[in-house]
């Protein structure tokens, strides 16, 4: 978390010596959103479209079901205020900038996938042409002696600890499940219990146990 609110905190200030800020700005809600849940999709497949789009598909729920793509906007966005030409000072949307950002190496990977139905080139690759787009991303020396340098490998990670836990699936006023999260049908974990049966108690009804007498070596 520590990394990734680094990284949050240098986005202005880098896309903007990238010349890249105002095209984050101007990412559409659309596109973050598909961007991203393709990249949850790739952390963990299931059986959504996105994960049949990369050639993954598997008859389990994954990071999609698990509701990780708007917690994963939510975690990104509203953080960093930026002054933007002609817009003064706003809060520039994390998601939109690593959307862009996937985006942009995935057209380095395949420039076609900038063409097709989706509306975000990253969500038209398959699973290794996405890892490739990661590689590019982490190996970019435009990055150098910035947060983007490991952010490829923090954003993987982050959107892996949230597409496991409850993150998805709790309501933040009452902070109940309102589900099972997919996390523990996919890990077959019941949930927490104040002990388990087999575990009170002695074991097997036993009360108490018998000492075996030694057996003395016979000469």
């Amino acid at each position: 978390m520590a990394g990734l609110a680094a990284f949050v905190a240098q986005l202005p200030g880098v896309l903007s010596a990238k010349g890249l800020l105002e095209d984050a700005h101007a990412q559409s809600g659309d596109v973050v959103v598909e961007t991203l849940s393709a990249l949850v999709a790739f952390v963990l497949p299931g059986d959504d479209p996105y994960s049949e789009a990369q050639g993954t598909p598997t008859n389990e729920p994954g990071g999609i079901e698990a509701g990780t793509v708007p917690v994963f906007i939510r975690n990104l966005d509203a953080f960093v205020p930026a002054n933007i030409p002609q817009l003064g000072t706003t809060t520039l949307p994390a998601s939109g900038a690593v959307a862009l950002l996937l985006n942009r190496y995935a057209l380095e990977v395949d420039p076609a996938s900038g063409e097709g139905d989706a509306i975000s080139p990253f969500a038209r690759l398959s699973f290794d042409e996405k890892a490739e787009a990661l590689r590019l991303f982490e190996a970019d020396p435009l990055w150098n002696d910035t947060e983007f340098k490991f952010v490829s490998g923090i954003l993987p990670a982050f959107v892996g600890f949230l597409a496991w836990s409850e993150a998805g699936v709790i309501d933040p006023e009452t902070r109940e499940l309102t589900k099972r999260p997919v996390g523990w049908r996919l890990s077959k974990y019941d949930g927490p219990a104040e002990g388990h049966p087999e575990f009170r108690g002695y074991y097997r009804g036993h009360k108490r146990a018998r000492k075996r007498k030694r057996r003395r070596d016979r000469a």
